[in-house]
């Protein structure tokens, strides 16, 4: 019988820093993601027994912003294929690239990259020294989205926000959820990577497709599943549901 699938994203869906654990919870939690800076990752025990069930019964399918190098430092054993990088990679389960796909994917970064070198600038040359930390996201020698985050609180991101969406135009998608914000070409997306990975993946057998995220930019790719399942307290929570409270 076949298994139903997962598309899942990591962050703040399935595990989450120590500063958003609910209280008391982080004594109990499981470590699920090692951080370069200290700020890891950790399961909630209603998380961890969930992951224990999906993984053993279903395809489970991480759907995430985090580069390949972040995603290896996760400690969930993820045995399936992989989408990384805000959809720019797709890793087989053999953990190689899906080339196909990212020949595709890199011709887009490839137009976009004066554009994503622009954002780059801007934050580096026109704002506070160290009120802010920024990047473009690569992967195998290829740019492929732009990051910044503030050093000083979320609020400050309304400093550079707007200058850097004059820079992006429609051209790129913005994302903004609590100190993140980020610019990814509009042709490079989660959804875009779900529904080419789906067309492989399904028959004419069907089986039921899972979405589950916590961001209003995972709703996309979660739209094109049969099931949409969305973390309490989450971007989405907050901003479709928080005014439907019973």
């Amino acid at each position: 019988m076949m298994r139903p699938i997962i598309f899942s994203d990591l962050d703040d869906t399935i595990f989450q820093t120590a500063r958003k654990m609910p209280d008391g919870e982080l004594e109990h939690a499981t470590l699920a993601s090692e951080a370069l800076n200290g700020s890891h990752s950790y399961m909630s025990p209603p998380q961890s027994l969930m992951m224990d069930w999906l993984l053993g019964s279903t395809r489970f399918i991480p759907v995430t912003a985090r580069s390949t190098e972040a995603l290896e430092r996760c400690k969930l054993p993820f045995d399936d294929y992989q989408v990384c990088s805000n959809g720019a990679v797709i890793l087989m389960p053999d953990g190689t690239r899906d080339l196909e796909w990212f020949e595709t994917t890199k011709g887009h970064a490839d137009a976009a990259a004066e554009s994503l070198n622009a954002l780059l600038s801007f934050v580096q040359n026109q704002t506070v020294p160290d009120r802010f930390r920024c990047w473009i996201v690569e992967e195998f020698g290829t740019g492929f989205y732009f990051c910044v985050k503030s050093n000083e609180g979320a609020d400050r991101l309304d400093e550079v926000e707007e200058g850097l969406g004059d820079i992006a135009g429609i051209q790129f998608v913005r994302h903004r959820n609590d100190n993140n914000l980020s610019f990814t070409p509009a042709a490079i997306s989660k959804r875009h990577a779900v529904e080419y990975l789906a067309a492989k993946l399904l028959d004419e057998a069907r089986v039921p497709v899972f979405g589950m995220g916590d961001s209003l930019t995972d709703l996309p790719f979660m739209a094109t599943c049969d099931m949409l399942v969305i973390p309490r307290n989450s971007q989405i929570d907050r901003k479709i549901l928080h005014s439907e409270r019973f």
